[in-house]
């Protein structure tokens, strides 16, 4: 199966992107629901014509095999893995990874580089060199090799055209702050076209809402709820809170879940551009509304980067977003709020 990658955020894909906590939780009493692992990460779909279930979840499994065939940087066949060792070189690629770095760099000329899909190098020398899994499971070695932050900007430097894609030399590209949100998008984009029924994907917490084929058809309310990270859905003991999703995308990152031990010292996969260090941890999880699943991931990612001054940066951009604090506490901007988004 060819799939067509959707264009940039912020130029089509309904615009205005750490396996994180946010699933969906059953519509419609009519709705079909499917749950699988694919990207290192849990994937749940729903559909509200069960009959169009089996149909939904195989074009979904066909889309995101697809996305790690392209996007992956643990699979030594993959398309980002020839192009970062071609660095410098235009390489030919499936469409597929062409959109996810048109995605990346979007989030990154949003955000004023804040997110960042150059810090391949930085993430491999803190040790995360391998999936998640095995990063967990690995001993200690006991050393972390110091890479300096990426040059400010690098990312400008990186080059697409319809089938390839040109790394500057000197960088290696990541896509995990985007990749999952930009998956979800591509997703719910295809069910749109191929399917035609109302659907909603989770792809590691980075939610899509997939419309009806019918331009006249009344908007799902989808219910999602929405915790620091996945295993935190399954305690009794931690709270949760239920928005619901009618459009566009929802997204929470954490950094809960993907932690491992470098020289003694606990890492976190989300990681300060501006520092190369693993981001302060004001922030347990953040979740934002967005135009797309890649819009609200690039806000959330922005929002854990930033600390303490992400309220004011979220508030001056009308976000509804959710912040939970270190200790626990909750903070909701204006528009979150205002919008009543929260139960």
């Amino acid at each position: 199966m060819t799939v067509c990658a959707p264009p940039v955020p912020g130029t089509g894909v309904s615009e205005p992107p750490a396996p994180t906590g946010a699933a969906p939780t059953g519509a419609a009493p009519t709705d079909g629901a499917a749950t699988w692992r694919a990207l290192g990460t849990y994937v749940q779909l729903q559909v509200t014509t069960p009959e169009a279930l089996a149909e939904s979840e195989r074009l979904a499994r066909a889309v995101l095999a697809e996305v790690d065939r392209a996007c992956s940087r643990f699979r030594g066949d993959s398309d980002l893995v020839r192009a970062n060792a071609a660095a410098g070189e235009w390489v030919v690629v499936n469409p597929i990874l062409v959109g996810a770095v048109r995605a990346a760099v979007w989030a990154a000329e949003t955000t004023d580089g804040l997110v960042d899909p150059c810090l391949g190098d930085v993430l491999v020398a803190a040790g995360y060199d391998r999936t998640f899994t095995d990063v967990r499971a690995a001993r200690d070695p006991g050393a972390v090799h110091v890479v300096p932050p990426p040059s400010p900007g690098a990312w400008r430097d990186l080059e697409v055209r319809e089938a390839a894609v040109r790394v500057p030399r000197g960088v290696s590209l990541d896509l995990g702050a985007t990749g999952k949100a930009y998956a979800a998008d591509l997703v719910a984009l295809t069910l749109t076209a191929r399917v035609g029924v109302p659907a909603v994907v989770s792809v590691g917490g980075d939610v899509r809402v997939a419309g009806s084929a019918e331009p006249k058809a009344e908007p799902v309310a989808w219910p999602v709820d929405v915790a620091p990270d996945l295993a935190a859905l399954d305690d009794p003991d931690t709270p949760v809170c239920r928005v619901f999703v009618t459009e566009g995308g929802l997204a929470t990152s954490s950094i809960t879940a993907r932690r491992w031990i470098r020289a003694g010292r606990s890492w976190h996969h989300v990681v300060d551009p501006r520092t190369a260090q693993p981001t302060d941890g004001t922030w347990r999880a953040v979740t934002a509304y967005g135009p797309s699943a890649c819009a609200a991931n690039a806000t959330t990612t922005t929002a854990l980067v930033l600390g303490s001054a992400a309220p004011e940066w979220l508030a001056r951009r009308d976000i509804a977003a959710r912040l939970v604090a270190r200790d626990g506490s909750v903070r909701h901007t204006p528009r979150w709020e205002r919008e009543a988004m929260r139960t």
